[in-house]
């Protein structure tokens, strides 16, 4: 009987632990992200309208989060959601053995993003060339600033809002012609900093910085080539500290954090980032891992 009791528990042990060791190497779900397609600002020209692609600027955002691994992108473009209409309308068929996502069954986004064009210039200037008929000295400028509100779904209220900006300007070219506008690709590349500068921002919002692993002076950051980090960059070292409640409205304010030291980035690696200690605050205070690492 104690022989039976004694295989038993160990039994039920070992299932024990198998399930949590699967349970804690699940990884967590990654946050679900959509982006809207950006609204027309009043600061936005009569004459810039013509030649703002929000189509464009759109797409850019979208592939900015979907190269992004540390979040899942769900389209919010009305032909997408008309095609997935149909394929589900498809799947109920008796063509097919219904694998579709079934009705209701789409993931809807954690956080939701508002892009607005505040601004936006893009034009060429021309001027006559001094002393010779028909020649023009010729120059493509442009400008284009976002601003980005990104809503946390789940209370509705606005978690951050996001300045973003770019900008343009070709080296001085002699021509034949005066007129015309710049080459759209001056557009696209102004679309794709400004939709990598939201991507950067929403990491820093959702998942800062923090140590991973300490090692001497070493330091590795959960941040890697997706992160805007470069060799070289200085970056601050803080401590959480105790959590800050709003006594009126009971609201988490975020926690106190202390400063603790400096670090320089020597390595940005496809998934993470190592650096060097440079400076510290109070010689006590070591770096830990799980402190927050800040630009």
């Amino acid at each position: 009987m104690k022989k039976i009791y004694k295989v038993a528990l160990l039994g039920f042990i070992s299932l024990f632990c198998f399930v949590s060791i699967a349970v804690h190497a699940a990884p967590r779900a990654k946050p679900v992200v959509a982006i809207k397609k950006a609204k027309i600002g009043e600061g936005v020209s009569k004459y810039g309208k013509k030649y703002l692609n929000l189509g464009t600027l759109w797409d850019e955002m979208e592939a900015s989060i979907q190269k992004n691994r540390k979040f899942t992108l769900v389209s919010r473009k009305k032909e997408v959601l008309a095609d997935i209409r149909k394929e589900q309308e498809f799947a109920k068929s008796d063509l097919t053995a219904g694998n579709a996502a079934e009705e209701g069954q789409i993931k809807n986004a954690n956080f939701l993003i508002l892009p607005t064009v505040q601004d936006f210039k893009f034009y060429r200037s021309s001027t006559p060339v001094p002393n010779l008929d028909n020649k023009y000295i010729r120059v493509d400028s442009g400008m284009l600033e976002v601003n980005a509100q990104i809503i946390d779904t789940s209370t509705g209220g606005i978690k951050t809002t996001f300045y973003l900006k770019s900008s343009f300007s070709t080296k001085k070219k002699v021509v034949n012609t005066r007129g015309g506008v710049p080459n759209s690709i001056h557009f696209t590349n102004m679309a794709k900093k400004v939709a990598a500068q939201m991507t950067d921002q929403l990491v820093d919002v959702v998942f800062p910085m923090k140590v991973l692993n300490v090692k001497g002076s070493q330091i590795w950051i959960n941040r890697g080539k997706d992160g805007g980090l470069k060799k070289g960059d200085t970056l601050k070292v803080f401590r959480p500290g105790i959590e800050l409640i709003d006594p009126d409205t009971g609201e988490n304010l975020g926690s106190a954090e202390e400063e603790i030291g400096k670090v320089k980035v020597t390595r940005v690696n496809p998934k993470f980032t190592t650096a060097e200690v440079v400076k510290g605050k109070d010689a006590e205070v070591m770096i830990e891992k799980g402190d927050i690492v800040r630009e």
